[in-house]
């Protein structure tokens, strides 16, 4: 065909585009709870998050409520304020991805000065089953570890 010319779309490769993508998702709402959007992890994976956040409302230093039971797939290792009027903080988090699809996983903090007063961070992640791929971790996401299952739970056999 005469006079057809080929036509191609071309975005800019700025960093700004990668980094939108690669970053921890922090969205707080009106009611002390703030949305953690973790991207894509991988099944039976633990992970080290960081990631710092600041409280929707001020509560005065915060510190983690001990959940009774306690979550044996989350574990806070560090929580540090990151500005003297305890408004900005930063967490350091271990997580395993126990379960398959939608994985939401919830931190209770409450205020030093004011137990009444706490804020809530909801983890969102969605989990790759095995043989799905492996996911781009965003920046604070890191993988520690593997869980492996026995093998008497890969196995149907009952025994004797």
């Amino acid at each position: 065909m005469e006079g057809t010319s080929v036509h191609r779309v071309h975005f800019p490769e700025s960093e700004d585009v990668f980094r939108h993508d690669a970053d921890i998702l922090v969205s707080p709402m009106k009611d002390s709870t703030i949305h953690v959007h973790l991207g894509f992890l991988q099944l039976q994976h633990k992970y080290e998050i960081k990631f710092g956040f600041d409280s929707t409302k001020q509560t005065g230093p915060l510190a983690v409520r001990n959940m009774n039971p306690p979550n044996i797939n989350l574990r806070v290792n560090e929580l540090r304020p990151l500005c003297p009027s305890g408004t900005s903080y930063e967490i350091v988090l271990e997580m395993l991805a126990h379960k398959e699809k939608l994985l939401k996983e919830q931190i209770l903090l409450e205020s030093c000065d004011d137990p009444v007063e706490t804020v809530t961070l909801v983890l969102h992640a969605r989990v790759l089953g095995r043989g799905k791929g492996t996911p781009f971790l965003k920046t604070g996401i890191r993988c520690i570890g593997v869980e492996t299952e026995d093998e008497s739970e890969l196995s149907d056999w009952q025994g004797f």
